[in-house]
């Protein structure tokens, strides 16, 4: 799995670590298509939803990485 740079700072940012990325991605409660080849994983961790933008090809490329806001 390769993560970007703008992945990585975003992960920083918002308390969000690699193990819980590979968590969303390999095993999400939810997935769905996105913009182009990118694909949304969803996840809840605790009471947060987690949600990963990525693409697969040969090997998963994670674009970013974000908490869902509650509405």
């Amino acid at each position: 799995m390769m993560i970007t740079k703008h992945a990585l700072l975003r992960m920083q940012q918002r308390g969000i670590d690699e193990n819980m990325v590979s968590s969303a991605i390999l095993n999400p409660d939810e997935t769905n298509d996105s913009f182009g080849k990118r694909k949304l994983a969803r996840k809840t961790i605790g009471d947060k939803t987690l949600e990963v933008v990525y693409i697969k090809e040969e090997d998963i490329t994670v674009i970013t990485v974000y908490w869902l806001e509650e509405t």
